[in-house]
């Protein structure tokens, strides 16, 4: 079993007892059992619980009393006295090796974290509690000793204003409709969640699908997970939106290669754009499944997606087995949220209306089926809108639901080709309107 030697162990408590800087660096990530003598850990405990109530490091005299007033009968507070003694007499140099230090600590701090997360999740197994196994393990692998205290508000204020109106330097994230960027400043943002919702079949994959070739077209790496339809009926989608080949004539095998010819056009004309399609069972997919793959995709694929498409979020489950499915649902937009921010992409989602979706001319959030809980964690969210006439035109509304950077509660005209898919925004009819 991996150990710190001696020596190692008495520069980390010598550093840890007498630089603020390391022990503030180091005091979440050890524990006292990781140390290989008692003593040791006796020391790095009484250190700990001396600046958790003064906010100081001890003296050694403090420590020493610390001691004496809490050992037992069988210890002597000379074992602690020679120690300290010996701690103290290190080569005061190990100071400007604290680095060296520090990534010794992390290392092993990962390793003890991780075989006591294992060790943990076989007796969870063995309850079949598979969510709180997944986040033990999460956390496990989490660990380490970055800091991000956060942003300094006065002092960061120009680097803010930079990030936020520079539009060079922003990062947009562009949805299929003209107007809905104009309201948006340009487009979505990092660390958000965008919502679309709409009746059973009315189209909301079909809009993941269009905004995810949107996301292509700006050359961003986009994965596409899927928790209802297969990966090559999800695959055959694309085809047709990307090269404007109908769905019916997919299967002719001219039709074929002249598909192979546009992606290869489409690929070559938007440089970096990449898509992965993963299908996850019906109800089994978790946030901690999608995080799980996402570590799997940048080890064995160098792949990191810039944006994230949830197909959608109803057939998901929350990490903690919740009964209420209005709790549920609103926990998992949390949760993808959650991830939005860790990840810094954008995550795009979908939802279903109740059955009053299908009865009104616009579809509001008193529409949301099971859980209004759910789009309150959403940065954006708008509605599918269409009546029988429209479906047979090829025509929908847009209806904004939300917008917390831009206008929300308006109406955009969109046409809808169902040989190949696409979706585009139109002008209004003026009767109509």
């Amino acid at each position: 079993m991996y150990k710190f030697n001696e020596n190692i162990q008495r520069g980390i408590l010598y550093l840890l007892k007498s630089d603020k800087d390391f022990y503030l660096q180091i005091v979440n990530l050890v524990k006292p059992q990781y140390f290989e003598f008692p003593v040791h850990g006796r020391i790095f405990s009484v250190v700990n619980e001396h600046y958790e109530k003064y906010k100081v490091l001890p003296s050694d005299d403090f420590i020493l009393e610390e001691l004496r007033s809490s050992k037992t009968e069988r210890e002597s507070i000379h074992d602690y006295k020679d120690e300290l003694t010996y701690i103290n007499r290190l080569d005061t140099s190990a100071i400007e090796g604290q680095d060296y230090f520090l990534d010794i600590i992390e290392t092993f701090a990962k390793r003890e974290a991780m075989k006591s997360a294992i060790k943990e999740s076989l007796l969870l197994i063995k309850d079949d509690r598979m969510a709180e196994t997944e986040q033990l393990v999460r956390e496990a692998l989490t660990i380490s000793r970055s800091v991000d205290i956060g942003q300094q508000y006065f002092a960061d204020l120009g680097e803010r204003w930079d990030r936020t109106y520079n539009s060079e330097n922003r990062e947009i994230y562009k949805t299929i409709l003209p107007t809905l960027n104009r309201s948006l400043d340009g487009g979505l943002s990092q660390k958000e969640l965008a919502m679309v919702v709409a009746p059973a079949g009315v189209g909301k994959s079909l809009w993941l699908v269009n905004q995810c070739v949107t996301s292509m077209m700006e050359g961003r790496k986009a994965l596409y997970i899927s928790l209802e339809m297969a990966e090559d009926k999800i695959a055959q989608r694309f085809d047709s939106v990307m090269s404007l080949v109908p769905q019916f004539q997919l299967k002719d095998p001219a039709s074929q290669l002249k598909v192979k010819e546009r992606l290869s056009i489409f690929q070559n004309t938007f440089q970096g754009s990449r898509l992965v399609i993963k299908e996850f069972p019906t109800g089994m997919a978790t946030v901690n499944t999608l995080r799980a793959l996402l570590v799997q995709l940048k080890n064995y694929e160098d792949f990191v997606p810039d944006v994230i498409f949830i197909d959608y979020l109803e057939l998901m489950r929350p990490a903690r087995e919740i009964q209420q499915e209005y709790i549920a649902q609103q926990r998992i937009s949390e949760e993808l949220r959650g991830v939005a921010m860790e990840t810094g992409t954008l995550i795009w989602t979908a939802t279903q209306t109740n059955r009053q979706g299908r009865a009104v001319k616009i579809i509001t959030d008193v529409e949301l089926g099971d859980s209004y809980g759910k789009i309150r964690t959403c940065d954006f969210a708008i509605s599918l809108n269409q009546n029988e006439q429209e479906f047979d035109d090829g025509r929908m509304r847009v209806y904004v639901m939300k917008s917390r950077n831009g206008r929300p509660r308006f109406v955009v005209p969109m046409s809808v080709d169902y040989g190949v898919l696409r979706m585009e925004e139109c002008d209004y009819d003026e009767d109509e309107e």
